[in-house]
């Protein structure tokens, strides 16, 4: 596989742990105490340069060993009952890393098509 869909493929695991941890801030609004957690895009990127290099299939991928380290709690002030979920602000993030992700699949398919083309001449 080349370098890109490596990169893609990364991305759409980046995307598919984001939209776990900003629907639990969803699910947890109304929790007192909770506080609103995001994974940032940037800390993730420059983790996966100082990715270690696997060796074996059975080995961690650094990437989903790295994951807990860039997630991170949101310091917004928070309510009365000490939880700072703001659900239009969680919505808004939801359909941003839908947008990444959707935008992430196509170049895929745009990619898996060039190859098919290549290989297939059609």
């Amino acid at each position: 596989m080349d370098n890109l869909l490596k990169r893609l493929e990364e991305i759409v695991d980046y995307t598919l742990r984001r939209h776990e941890v900003l629907t639990s801030n969803l699910a947890n609004s109304d929790t007192p105490g909770y506080k609103a957690r995001d994974i940032e895009f940037e800390t993730v990127l420059n983790e996966e340069t100082l990715r270690l290099k696997r060796t074996s299939p059975i080995h961690i991928r650094a990437i989903e060993a790295g994951f807990q380290s860039v997630l991170r709690e949101d310091d917004s002030p928070a309510w009365l009952d000490e939880n700072n979920v703001e659900e239009d602000v969680e919505i808004a993030k939801i359909t941003e890393n839908a947008i990444l992700y959707q935008a992430t699949l196509r170049l895929m398919n745009d990619r898996f098509k060039m190859y098919k083309m290549l290989f297939t001449g059609r």
